[in-house]
């Protein structure tokens, strides 16, 4: 008979996974309070990065034009930076002119649902007056005690400087990874202990790059595509500067299920803005969700493919994680790093069971 094996042989070994386990999970706490801790410093890298993805392709293919590559990469940068600029511009005014038409849409919602209002309306009135019963020659009376903190206006001009400082920060690591990017890479594969590796790390970083910015590359144009089918829908129902609200869907498309409903909630108030009758102003965000819907379903599967189509849980569980970290910048981060992080799991053996959880 084969003797027993001794428990001090094999105690630490069972208790390994368990210990591991525990270790990933307060590493994952503590990558979750530096990332909500340091957001002004994180931010701006990751926005920075994905940025410079989408926009190597273009530097390459001026440096293969014998361009010098800081020539080619302040070049790529200030066409990106004109041409956002200018269409940002554009939406000022009208976004203005529909501030200042606001307090007429909302009037005009208020109305239409007036009918459904009434029972509500009854009921807390009578609610108020049971209530007023109760205070009648009671004790003392309450008092409303009003917070007067700092208003909007002065609260937006204290975050400007803040803003700026961020933004300046992107736009110039961007132009760092499009100048040094190959460089760092260099460096990184230099690292790598064998040639085999080496092969493997850029084969892997120049794959990945590739699919990415393509990918994102493909995720703008499809929303912009969106935005200006949405315009011109408006446009066609008679609505007001429709290429404003094309260009809002466009942006808010980035971030999928809360963009759609936020554009939907928002273009009801620009139907009721525009139309007094419920169903025309109800008709302006459903052919904006014909549209979405048509998009979601059929065009972005179509075009990305089912290779780099994601789980619907585990985007839904990524827009609340980066949502609740870094806000609306976190909605619409969520989704290229998570397709980030599948491409790159594609690629690395040991993660292939992420890529198969994140995997559709």
């Amino acid at each position: 008979m084969s003797a027993a094996p001794d428990p001090e042989d094999i105690g630490p070994t069972a208790e390994h996974p368990t210990r591991n386990r525990l270790l990933a999970g307060i590493l994952a706490l503590l990558v979750l309070y530096t990332c909500a801790v340091a957001a002004v410093l994180i931010v701006p890298l990751l926005l920075a990065i994905l940025l410079s993805l989408m926009l190597a392709p273009a530097v390459r293919l001026l440096c293969r034009w014998h361009l010098p590559r800081v020539l080619a990469a302040l070049l790529v940068l200030l066409c990106a930076l004109v041409v956002t600029g200018s269409l940002l511009a554009s939406l000022v005014a009208p976004a203005r002119v529909w501030m200042a038409q606001l307090p007429k849409s909302i009037g005009r919602i208020e109305l239409a649902l007036s009918d459904l209002r009434r029972p509500l309306s009854a009921a807390s009135h009578a609610g108020e007056q049971i209530a007023r019963l109760g205070t009648i020659g009671g004790a003392s009376k309450s008092r409303q005690v009003v917070d007067a903190g700092p208003s909007r206006v002065t609260q937006m001009l204290s975050a400007t400087p803040a803003v700026l400082v961020s933004m300046v920060a992107t736009l110039f690591l961007v132009f760092i990874f499009l100048l040094h990017g190959d460089a760092l890479l260099r460096k990184f594969v230099e690292l790598a202990p064998a040639l085999r590796m080496k092969k493997d790390i850029v084969i892997a970083t120049r794959s990945a790059q590739h699919e990415l910015s393509r990918y994102i590359i493909t995720i703008a144009a499809i929303n912009t595509v969106l935005g200006l089918l949405t315009a011109a829908a408006l446009w066609y129902l008679g609505v007001d500067d429709p290429l404003l609200w094309g260009g809002v869907v466009a942006i808010l498309n980035f971030a999928p299920f809360v963009g759609p409903m936020l554009a939907v909630m928002l273009l009801i108030v620009v139907g009721f803005s525009r139309f007094a009758t419920p169903w025309a102003a109800l008709s302006v965000p459903g052919v904006f969700l014909v549209l979405h819907l048509l998009e979601g379903q059929l065009v972005t599967p179509l075009i990305v493919g089912r290779r780099l189509a994601l789980d619907p849980v585990m985007v839904f569980l990524a827009l609340m994680l980066f949502g609740w970290l870094w806000g609306v910048t976190g909605l619409l981060l969520a989704m290229p790093l998570l397709t980030c992080v599948r491409i790159v799991a594609e690629r690395v053996p040991a993660w292939s069971a992420l890529a198969k959880v994140l995997g559709a």
